[in-house]
């Protein structure tokens, strides 16, 4: 496209061209090319405001289809958390109930077994009137201790630890009553109650000579009072359990986190 300076020059080149004219008659061409380039800008910018404005329209359509999306994913966001808030609360419901139930039957269990005690301190006080007392366990065991481990695994550590006490109240000297002491002290450590922790992982070493759970419970033991700061007993806790244990997986886990510590395993 020629540029519009050059349209009235080649006007007037071919005018002269074709024949003889007066200054005057060129004098008026040009006049009138000059209208005429008037004419062709204002229609070019009228072309080029009509662009702008379709190129405005597009980019508040683009807009406002983007605001809409943005509203919607906020609308179905909001709709997922009020049914997280609404299953959260029936949760909790579920686990206040289970926390009143579990209350009620221990103290239950600790009226039968005052009672036995009282029953067997008057039996020996009076042997002509002895009877054998006749003493129910309230529940199955394996279904009492299962229940209490299914709360540890979901997280329910207030819940978990009533139940592997309640467990070890109505169940004394079992082959399950080391492990219930370890989930327990797993209880503790799990809410960060580091100093607890060590008191249940502690009883396993004491009472439990032969639990397969002393190894774990002295690693935790470690591991606890390193989370407590306590750095020189972590590390005699995880030393001592490579030094019992040396060939088990919770050696293994001592070692690299005493490597952790830049500390010699040994």
């Amino acid at each position: 496209m020629f540029r519009r300076s050059l349209i009235p020059a080649l006007i007037v080149a071919a005018v002269l061209a074709a024949g003889c004219v007066s200054s005057t008659d060129i004098e008026g061409l040009q006049a009138q090319l000059g209208d005429v380039q008037r004419q062709l800008l204002q229609l070019q910018q009228q072309t080029s405001s009509k662009d702008e404005v379709a190129d405005l329209r597009d980019e508040v359509s683009t807009r406002t289809q983007a605001l809409i999306k943005s509203e919607a994913d906020m609308m179905v966001g909001l709709e997922q958390l009020a049914t997280q808030i609404e299953q959260l609360q029936a949760s909790l419901g579920d686990t206040n109930y289970r926390l009143t139930q579990l209350s009620q039957q221990i103290t239950a269990t600790n009226q039968e077994l005052q009672a036995v005690r009282s029953s067997l301190g008057g039996a020996l006080a009076n042997p002509g009137r002895a009877q054998s007392p006749v003493v129910k366990p309230p529940e199955d065991p394996r279904a009492l201790y299962q229940a209490a481990y299914n709360d540890y695994l979901g997280g329910r550590y207030d819940l978990a630890i009533l139940g592997f006490r309640r467990y070890l109240e109505a169940f004394p000297g079992t082959d399950l009553s080391d492990n219930a002491t370890y989930w327990i002290g797993e209880c503790y450590f799990s809410q960060r109650k580091y100093a607890q922790a060590i008191q249940e992982f502690d009883a396993i070493v004491t009472n439990f000579q032969r639990s397969d759970k002393k190894a774990s419970a002295l690693l935790r033991k470690g591991f606890a009072y390193l989370e407590m700061n306590q750095r020189n007993q972590g590390i005699v806790q995880l030393q001592s359990v490579i030094r019992q244990y040396p060939q088990t997986d919770e050696a293994d886990l001592a070692r690299q986190r005493l490597d952790s510590l830049g500390v010699d395993p040994s």
